[in-house]
């Protein structure tokens, strides 16, 4: 027989019994959701007093189911939707309203401040996505003005005579026999 409290163990015998089986807690979890509001508060109250009597403090009075109190865990006070709020002064309401319209204005800033500066961004790349491909093209035109230039040195090469005349055979050589025509000149 599996131990009380196991997955697939009967976690409840009455209600195990009733149902003719194990009891998941869900299937319980979803019983107490079809209970008539007056069934819930009896419940509720039935364990109210049952912390009562054992020392404990007030149970949570939400509209769930509750489990109680977890290892370590602090109880606060929380609205709940169905409370109404205390009543507050119209001195304190005019502030609150006034603390509304400030941060209101302020967020519209700040979203006009985020769409001016991703508007300059776009612009901005767009200027230079437009520089980055005017510098190619001229990279090309550079490029294919080169291959030119040499091509027409290599047809010149046979035939140049301040090569045969002075005999200079690396292109360092030959750079700086030119140098020294021109400078002659």
């Amino acid at each position: 027989m599996m131990p009380q409290g196991q997955p697939g163990g009967p976690q409840w015998p009455e209600a195990a019994a009733q149902a003719g089986g194990p009891v998941s807690p869900f299937s319980l979890m979803e019983e107490l959701g079809s209970l008539t509001p007056l069934v819930k508060e009896g419940l509720r109250l039935a364990i109210q007093s049952k912390r009562a009597a054992q020392g404990l403090g007030p149970a949570d009075t939400g509209a769930g189911p509750s489990l109680g109190p977890t290892m370590g865990s602090v109880e606060t006070a929380r609205p709940r939707p169905y409370q109404t709020r205390a009543p507050v002064s119209a001195e304190e309401e005019e502030r609150r309203q006034r603390r509304r319209e400030r941060n209101k204005m302020a967020a519209a800033k700040c979203r006009n401040k985020k769409r001016e500066r991703t508007e300059c961004l776009q612009r901005e790349s767009e200027q230079l996505e437009a520089l980055n491909t005017e510098l190619r093209s001229q990279m090309e035109a550079l490029r294919r003005e080169r291959q030119q230039l040499v091509f027409l040195l290599n047809l010149h090469r046979p035939t140049c005579i301040v090569r045969a005349r002075h005999g200079g055979h690396t292109p360092e050589d030959e750079r700086a026999l030119l140098l020294h025509v021109l400078a002659d000149k």
